[in-house]
Parts: structure tokens; C-alpha cells; sequence
């Protein structure tokens, strides 16, 4: 009798997404989705699953490895490598005689954005330092946006100077509409739009909805008109439409709530830099393209409460 070949390496999770045992429990076989170079994505039914560093902070569908032990893995597999999930072990096996990801004594996280009471004058000195962080160097969204320019013609009320402004400024005016006609023309021209695996359009979306988890800013036809092109049509990339589904249940990454957290409370310029620049500095535009979309929603807060 032949014995299967034992499996050469073991990996143990630093910490995992406390739902995604659940998911896999229900849909044990999977794929290789992608693959970075700070991880992978693992494709389980109709929703995805990241395992790899935590170099763009604790996403919210992670399973998250040292950079040494990610390293292991990818050299251990091949974008065809079958994938299931054992739910007695609580493993992820890679083939047949591949590396195995564990979780068993990881940390289960679920980060999340905590409401609290907030006033006009908060604000407004927020947002007054979030404008002042944004402005210190010249700083365009992966929309082509430059945000000083944008910032000058939205306040004084002067008209948009492309379509995508157009489309922007419209955005400020239905988020506490109830007109699903109107909201679903805007949303329909920002979901999905730009370069990239998670569009740009998709990342303002998700800034934007960091603050709605923060202060309710956001009608519920709007939320749920999002939620529908989300989940019924196919808009976006998948990895998009995932963040998208996530922060439609108030998951994000870490740092997004962290920023959105911050921008939500008293604080002062100290504390939220850092928070913001960590995030700014994200990905090719992702980080601007999230913070613009948190201003975005700053914007609407402010008018909400005046």
C-alpha cells in the first residue's frame, strides 16, 4: 500500500477575519483567485478571501501571515494549486502534498467603526485639518482629480470642469435623497471606474461609507441602491465589489477605521497625520482615492448638521 506523502509544511496564522471560518464551512472548496506579491486571493463560492502580510493593514476579509511565512507558501504553490478548507483542522490545504495555513491559535479580529455623539464644530475643525493635510503637496485621485482645484470650484459653488465632477458634485446632493433614479445614475458612473483591481470610483465609495459607519450619513434608498448593483450585477472587479461588500456591513480595513474613527472625534493634528498618512500612502492611488472619499462624506456630514 502506497501512503500519501506527508505534507512538508505547516503555516500558523498570526490572525484571520472571525467570519471566514464560518464562509468555508459552508463552501470548503476553493481556488487561487490571484496572486500578489504580498499575498494571494482565495476564491470560495461567490466571495473572496485574502492570506498574506499585513503591509495594507488587517483587511476585513484577511487571513494574515508573516512575511516569512508568506514567502513559504507562494513558493510552495502555483495559481492552479487546488485549495479546501478542513473544517475539523481549521486548515487551508494547498494540493495534494502542498502547504497547509492554519489558524488554530491565531487571533480572530473584526474591526469596526464605533458611533459617538458629534457636533457641527467638530466637524468643522476636522475637516479643516483633513484639507490641510491633503493640501500640503499637490495630490490627484486616481480619477484625475486634483483635489485642491476640486475643493476651490465645490466650496465657491463655481461649475465642474469635467464629467467626473459633474458626477461628484451630484454625489454630494443625493446622498440623503430618497430619488433611486437619480442615486443609481451617479453610483452607476463611480462603481467600477478607474484602473486597477480595486477602481478608484470603488475606493471613494468605500471612504465614503467609512464615514456613513461613523456619523449616518447616508438615506437608506442610497445605501440600499448600493447595495442592490453590488450584489446583482457585476460592475466592478471582484476584488472591489468584495471591499464594497464588506463596508456595506461596516467592515473595513484597519486602517480605514482607524482614519475614519479619528475624523469622526475629537483630535488633533498630531494624532490624525500619522493615522491618515499611513493610509494616503496605500497602493498606486487606493490610499487618496479612500481619504477623498472620507471627504466626501465630511462634506455631507457638515451640511447635515449646519
Amino acid at each position: 500500500m502506497v501512503r500519501p506523502q506527508a505534507r512538508l509544511t505547516i503555516l500558523h496564522a498570526t490572525e484571520y477575519q472571525q467570519q471566514i471560518p464560518f464562509h468555508l464551512a459552508k463552501h470548503p472548496v476553493c481556488q487561487i483567485h490571484s496572486m500578489f506579491q504580498n499575498g494571494l486571493n482565495i476564491k470560495s463560492a461567490n466571495r473572496l478571501f485574502f492570506i498574506g502580510t499585513v503591509k495594507n493593514g488587517r483587511l476585513p476579509f484577511g487571513i494574515h501571515l508573516t512575511p516569512e511565512q508568506l514567502q513559504q507558501l507562494l513558493n510552495g504553490i502555483t495559481e492552479d494549486s487546488s485549495v479546501s478548507w478542513e473544517p475539523n483542522e481549521r486548515t487551508l490545504s494547498f494540493g495534494e502534498t502542498g502547504p497547509v495555513v492554519s489558524i488554530v491559535g491565531a487571533d480572530p479580529f473584526d474591526w469596526r467603526i464605533l458611533r459617538a455623539p458629534i457636533t457641527s464644530e467638530l466637524i468643522a475643525d476636522n475637516l479643516t485639518m483633513l484639507v490641510a493635510i491633503l493640501l500640503e503637496e499637490p495630490r490627484v485621485t486616481g480619477l484625475d482629480i486634483d483635489i485642491e482645484s476640486w475643493l476651490t470650484r465645490q466650496l465657491q459653488g463655481h461649475p465642474a470642469n469635467s464629467l467626473t465632477e459633474q458626477h461628484l458634485f451630484a454625489l454630494l446632493d443625493v446622498m440623503e435623497s430618497s430619488n433611486t433614479n437619480d442615486i443609481e445614475q451617479h453610483l452607476r458612473f463611480l462603481i467600477g471606474r478607474g484602473q486597477g483591481l480595486t477602481p478608484s470610483g470603488d475606493d471613494h465609495l468605500v471612504g465614503l461609507l467609512a464615514i456613513h459607519e461613523a456619523a449616518g450619513i447616508l438615506s437608506n434608498p442610497f445605501v440600499e441602491t448600493l447595495r442592490r448593483l453590488i450584489e446583482k450585477e457585476r460592475l466592478t472587479t471582484d476584488i472591489g465589489r468584495e471591499y464594497l461588500l464588506y463596508a456595506l456591513d461596516g467592515q473595513f480595513s484597519s486602517t480605514v477605521v482607524q482614519s475614519a474613527s479619528e475624523l469622526t472625534r475629537k483630535t488633533d493634528i498630531y494624532m490624525l497625520k500619522p493615522l491618515l498618512s499611513e493610509l494616503l500612502d496605500m497602493g498606486h492611488s487606493s490610499g487618496i482615492d479612500t481619504v477623498f472619499g472620507m471627504l466626501l462624506g465630511l462634506l455631507t456630514l457638515r451640511r447635515k448638521l449646519e
